[in-house]
């Protein structure tokens, strides 16, 4: 039996509430295998960031462990946990993120830097890939949503994860640079045997991924 990359036990997540605690999530499991990639879908409000982020390290769940890579994530230590996040797992934010004070192409080169996976060929492909030479020595606030959206791309890919989480990734861009970037995302996760998890609300992004997971009524459902 293959071991889950990833593997969410028990997960829940409870805010606190004027009348009480407010509870979007629990009892939720998942298993991720290696090098295959996951669309996580559900209707606004479901909580999928939030899963997303419990997922990569980011948010602590209210109850439940998260095992990255057979490690009980909550259980590292600040350096291993931060090890983990730099050299293991990459994020393409809907908020996209990128650092305001280096330029387009130092932001697509930071992590790949920082986990000495820099391979130049590869982010030149992405840069080519992605339509964004043009923009490069541009700071963040200079550059569109879309344009903001395909550095932030290019900087997860450029950095070569085992787990890559993308956060509506295309929501910047209109269908057919959506189309392109779905495309790439798939091909790369393949030749990099990398595991992707993926949120997106359309259907037919989902249909270029491996599966399909749906949240609803704080259930992840395999579809």
């Amino acid at each position: 039996m293959v071991e889950p990359i990833l593997k969410l036990k028990k997960i829940e997540k409870s805010f606190p509430g004027k009348s009480g605690a407010f509870t979007l999530f629990s009892d939720l499991e998942c298993d991720l295998l290696h090098g295959k990639s996951y669309a996580m879908t559900g209707e606004s409000g479901a909580g999928k960031s939030t899963l997303l982020h419990i997922a990569s390290g980011l948010e602590k769940p209210t109850k439940g462990s998260i095992s990255i890579m057979g490690s009980d994530f909550w259980s590292l230590s600040k350096e291993q946990k931060y090890n983990l996040r730099v050299n293991e797992t990459a994020i393409i934010f809907q908020q996209m993120n990128l650092i305001p004070c280096i330029t387009a192409r130092e932001n697509i080169e930071f992590q790949a830097r920082l986990n000495q996976k820099f391979d130049s060929k590869l982010i030149d492909n992405l840069i080519g890939d992605l339509g964004i030479k043009d923009i490069l020595k541009e700071f963040p606030e200079n550059l569109s949503g879309g344009e903001q959206q395909r550095v932030s791309i290019a900087r997860a890919l450029a950095a070569r994860p085992t787990i890559l989480f993308a956060d509506e990734p295309t929501g910047s861009l209109d269908e057919s640079n959506s189309d392109i970037v779905i495309e790439m995302l798939s091909n790369l996760c393949k030749e990099y045997k990398t595991t992707l998890l993926l949120i997106t609300h359309s259907l037919k992004i989902a249909s270029h991924l491996d599966f399909l997971l749906e949240l609803s009524h704080g259930k992840l459902n395999k579809k």
